[in-house]
């Protein structure tokens, strides 16, 4: 019986099969018409990626959320710099005109809530954007909670070293849950953590001091 030849057999050793759902295959056809290449050239161009991803430790999560990060910081125009020269830039801002740093800060808050509710038109996805900007801030955890009568609660650690800092972020928050249509209620503050509860309100009132429990 002749043998194969060794082309045949590296293409045998080479040619894999992989199952997926209708609906994702589909969606990948879809992809890949859109794209104009040939689906196998797309799917390997894709595979291929992944794997490199995956060897250094990535995962489809993990690269889903940095990959929203990125088309958000893309749109605003925004320029990676190291947390620690942005705290002093913030700090120097509040040294020479508090009023000012805080004006800016909830302006911010404000332009960006237009473009944030694209990526996460409900308050409480935003904690899944959140997760991505952990990953290259200095942004350690936000967390979004809705708890009895339909208000929200937002935790947030890791704003700013300083208080003064911690207040600035505060500003940009309020202004963003402002955006999505909440007011704060009720707020705690500490350096480098916030918490706010916010709900849909019609007539503005001035935030209490917060009372939740750990």
């Amino acid at each position: 019986m002749p043998k194969p030849r060794a082309s045949e057999t590296q293409a045998r050793r080479h040619r894999v099969s992989i199952s997926v759902d209708r609906d994702i295959g589909e969606e990948f056809s879809r992809e890949a018409d859109r794209t104009g290449k040939p689906l196998y050239v797309f799917a390997n161009d894709w595979l291929a990626t992944a794997s490199r991803i995956s060897a250094q430790g990535g995962t489809a999560d993990k690269t889903e959320e940095e990959w929203k990060v990125c088309s958000v910081f893309k749109d605003v125009e925004a320029i990676p710099l190291p947390a620690g020269f942005v705290e002093q830039m913030v700090e120097s801002l509040c040294q020479a005109d508090k009023e000012r740093a805080l004006k800016t800060f909830r302006a911010l808050g404000e332009n960006l809530a237009t473009l944030l509710r694209i990526y996460a038109p409900r308050i409480d996805q935003l904690a899944d954007i959140a997760k991505g900007f952990a990953g290259i801030a200095p942004l350690k955890r936000l967390d979004i909670e809705r708890i009895e009568g339909g208000s929200v609660v937002i935790s947030v650690v890791g704003a700013g070293k300083r208080y003064d800092v911690t207040e600035c972020a505060f500003e940009f928050l309020k202004a963003l849950v402002a955006g999505y249509g909440y007011t704060v209620m009720a707020f705690e503050l500490g350096v480098g953590t916030i918490r706010l509860e916010v709900g849909r309100r019609v007539k503005d009132t001035a935030p209490k001091a917060l009372a939740i429990p750990a």
